[in-house]
């Protein structure tokens, strides 16, 4: 099972969090950036099952940067149907 980490306290950017994205996954090189990239990674082309651990994303962490980021995490979890976990710490 692939496990995933992402302090959002420490990511600047989305920029930020799909580099860490691509590193920790083995996302492609030419990863796209932007969250169509990140929709088809993390629905068709991510090693499954797969737990994201988000520190610092909950609700007093938000911040409108993240926050279409975290909605599109929402819906895959709950498209993939339990191959994709996450975890809010």
């Amino acid at each position: 099972m692939l496990t995933l980490r992402f302090d959002f306290k420490r990511l600047n950017d989305r920029q930020a969090f799909y580099q860490a994205l691509v590193q920790q996954s083995g996302g492609p090189a030419g990863f796209g950036d932007n969250l169509d990239a990140l929709w088809d990674w993390l629905t068709g082309g991510m090693t499954l099952p797969a737990t994201l651990y988000l520190l610092h994303a909950g609700p007093a962490g938000e911040s409108v940067e993240f926050a279409p980021v975290l909605a599109l995490l929402k819906e895959a979890a709950q498209q993939l149907e339990g191959e994709l976990r996450l975890v809010w710490q």
